[in-house]
């Protein structure tokens, strides 16, 4: 039998099956109906090279057919199609650089011939666009552009209209035909949402009007398109503000607000976004237009322009929940910009707006907001601080009294913070300074004896006492005696609140080094323990010893976990330039790491082994034992046959520690691991490098080839 009566054979066979196929399903057959049914599924076979077979047919049925004008274009449409995709599969699969373009080229041929032979063709928009596709995927993108011009002018109403109106504002884009792309990228738009091609034709169609310096008109496109990227996007904070979206949308979204505040810039600033979104609304994202022009002025030393763009949308919304932070932004921009006077006012203006008395908490809960409040705490620290050092200077009453003031609305906002009392001495310390030493008493004695222990819980109490003296000298009869008895009073409480010696930090740590010496190790980690709690703290160095004690104690009675977390905390006091205390902390860490998994194993607990010596080499990157840890955490998760997670661990030892001394035995644990999860063909790869191991003997390398060509075999690589 000939190839074309094959050929013919094989239609009539298809036919026929269809109509069989249709014939037998009956009216009464219902989708519950094929649940009662049994399908057999038999194993059908690979048929090589099916693309060329049809070529081949198509080519026959070319030659057989030459009477049917309307099969023939068809067959010919049909074979430049799938040499196209023939000669691409083939660029794909090799990887090709360099590609031979003759399929392409007899693509183009035979779709040129069917353009000229049946100009009357039902499906020539097809051809153009596989014409113009062929141009293109052989390099030939004039030629492309050309035909897919062509195509838009006789077939304006194609299926594909919006593809080939965005292939074309691409390679008009990079030819730089900005005002041709335009009009493309336009024609996507009008298209609307149906065509998959919409966003990005609306992006490219901001780029190309930025690029004719239209730049009020690249705004529409620009917002429209961050309007459907951050639908329903959680934006967060930071560089990880839209960590929610994937790579290449976070990239594009974030190119969208860069390009948008450069085009702002061009035109009015912060006016023209007040002007561009009073017309259009505002989006969610509003805040990070204003943040983002204002970041753009501050790299270009702006520093008067930046802030006020941060200004213009606190102005708009004070209590919005992104407002604060764009006025600290505000205060930061003319710091930078070396303004004093400004930073000031800025600093005034924020405590004043965002009081935790104040409005913006009524409409944002604290729980959310607790940057917020951080910025409330350091503004109110820094004008206290500020007014407190003016009045130092210069003894002017109004300074003292604004000093006094700001420490005033700190207490009343902060009055659990940690630094509280650290704020009421500081109060108490300017009524002193100004005289005022009646309320100064008040003051010393809640910072004395109102909080729980602190720094300045014993100055206090005596500073209380001093005040005491001086505010009686100016008394008289029963308020005098009154006065006095409250005086006495406070200094029998000083003196029974604060019997603490100064040295008694040093002598118990002391003490602590000499039972470390003598082996009594619990002892020695209860007084150093007594040691690192005192408050106030002992000096640093005297911490530094204490945690010594305690961790190395803890590391001998083989209480690893409580070591590891002792000499984290050494490592704290541990001076920055100290490498050689420095490493000594890290190694033991990863001594601890290593022993708390060495535990877990001889216990049976593998999962908390692996955990461990996993977290060594996260702990100490650098450890000498991390590549000893990594090997074990594979053992052991062989030992769960925990063959992926195994698989992962061993890849990455391979990875991090080509020259170790267990690369040879990695291979054989990868191609186990490899086999046992089914990754037939990485276990066959592992076996082909056993057998290249230098240390491999002539029998194992013959087995590891046996198992590689099984393996490969398995895999249908060979009969490929």
């Amino acid at each position: 039998m000939t190839v074309r009566s094959s050929l013919v054979f094989l239609l009539l066979a298809v036919t026929f099956v269809a109509a069989q196929a249709n014939a037998g399903v009956e009216k009464k057959d219902t989708i519950e109906s094929l649940e009662k049914k049994t399908v057999e599924v038999r194993p059908g076979k690979i048929i090589l090279d099916s693309s060329e077979l049809a070529r081949e047919g198509y080519r026959d049925f070319l030659d057989l057919v030459s009477s049917d004008p309307a099969l023939r274009a068809e067959a010919m449409r049909r074979l430049g199609d799938l040499e196209v995709e023939a000669t691409e599969a083939d660029q794909l699969i090799e990887n090709i650089e360099s590609l031979d373009t003759r399929g392409f080229d007899n693509a183009v041929e035979l779709y040129q011939m069917l353009l000229e032979a049946y100009p009357d063709y039902r499906r020539n928009d097809t051809v153009l666009y596989q014409l113009a596709r062929a141009y293109e995927i052989g390099g030939r993108t004039d030629e492309a552009l050309a035909v897919l011009n062509e195509l838009v002018t006789r077939y304006p109403d194609t299926a594909v209209v919006d593809e080939v109106q965005f292939r074309r504002g691409e390679m008009l884009f990079l030819r730089k035909s900005y005002n041709d792309a335009e009009m493309a990228y336009r024609e996507v738009v009008e298209y609307g949402d149906a065509s998959r091609f919409y966003e990005q034709s609306l992006y490219k169609l901001g780029w190309s009007q930025f690029k004719l310096a239209w730049y009020e008109d690249s705004l529409s496109p620009f917002f429209e398109l961050l309007d459907l990227k951050l639908a329903g996007v959680e934006i967060g904070e930071g560089d990880e503000r839209l960590a929610t979206l994937k790579r290449a949308e976070r990239e594009l979204v974030e190119d969208t607000f860069r390009v948008l505040s450069i085009s702002f810039s061009y035109i009015e600033g912060a006016d023209s976004i007040d002007a561009f979104l009073a017309q259009r609304g505002l989006p969610k994202y509003t805040y990070i237009i204003y943040s983002n022009l204002g970041d753009l002025y501050l790299e270009q030393e702006r520093y008067q322009d930046a802030a006020e763009t941060y200004e213009a949308f606190v102005t708009q919304d004070p209590y919005h929940p992104k407002a604060p932070v764009l006025q600290v932004q505000v205060i930061e921009a003319y710091k930078q910009g070396g303004f004093p006077s400004l930073v000031l006012d800025g600093k005034k203006s924020f405590a004043e707006r965002y009081g935790m008395d104040g409005p913006f908490w009524n409409r944002n809960p604290r729980e959310e907001n607790e940057a917020v409040a951080g910025h409330l705490k350091s503004n109110l620290t820094d004008l206290a601080q500020y007014y407190h050092a003016e009045a130092q200077r210069d003894g002017r009453k109004s300074d003292y009294q604004q000093a006094a003031n700001w420490y005033r609305k700190y207490l009343d906002y902060f009055p659990g913070e940690s630094d509280t009392a650290n704020t009421n001495f500081l109060l108490a310390e300017i009524l002193y300074e100004s005289e005022e030493y009646g309320d100064a008493v008040t003051e010393y004695e809640r910072t004395a004896y109102g909080y729980p222990f602190h720094e300045k819980s014993a100055e206090a109490g005596y500073a209380a006492i001093l005040a005491y003296r001086e505010h009686e000298k100016v008394l008289s009869g029963v308020a005098k005696d009154e006065w006095h008895q409250a005086y006495l009073d406070s200094g029998l409480r000083f003196a029974e609140t604060y019997p603490e010696h100064p040295e008694s930090g040093a002598v118990l740590t002391t003490v602590a080094e000499d039972l470390f010496r003598q082996n009594r190790f619990g002892l020695a980690i209860a007084v150093g323990q007594s040691v690192v709690g005192k408050q106030p703290p002992v000096k640093p160095e005297l911490a530094r010893t204490a945690w010594t004690v305690i961790a190395h104690s803890q590391f001998d009675l083989a209480n690893y976990t409580d070591a590891e977390s002792a000499y984290y905390s050494l490592r704290n006091f541990t001076p920055a330039d100290d490498a050689v205390a420095s490493q000594a902390i890290k190694d033991r860490i990863a001594s601890a790491i290593y022993k708390q998994g060495e535990m877990a194993r001889d216990a049976g607990d593998l999962e908390t082994a692996v955990t461990h010596f996993r977290r060594l080499g996260q702990a100490v990157p650098d450890s000498a034992i991390r590549a000893t840890a990594e090997y074990d955490a594979a053992a052991a998760l062989i030992n769960l046959q925990a063959w992926d997670r195994a698989s992962v661990v061993l890849e990455e030892f391979r990875r991090d520690h080509p020259d170790s001394e267990f690369a040879d035995d990695v291979t054989q644990k990868l191609a186990v691991t490899y086999l046992e999860s089914g990754q037939v063909g990485q276990a066959a790869a592992e076996f082909e490098r056993i057998a290249d191991t230098a240390s491999s003997t002539d029998d194992v390398r013959r087995e590891a080839l046996w198992k590689a060509s099984e393996l490969y075999e398995q895999t249908g690589v060979l009969a490929a």
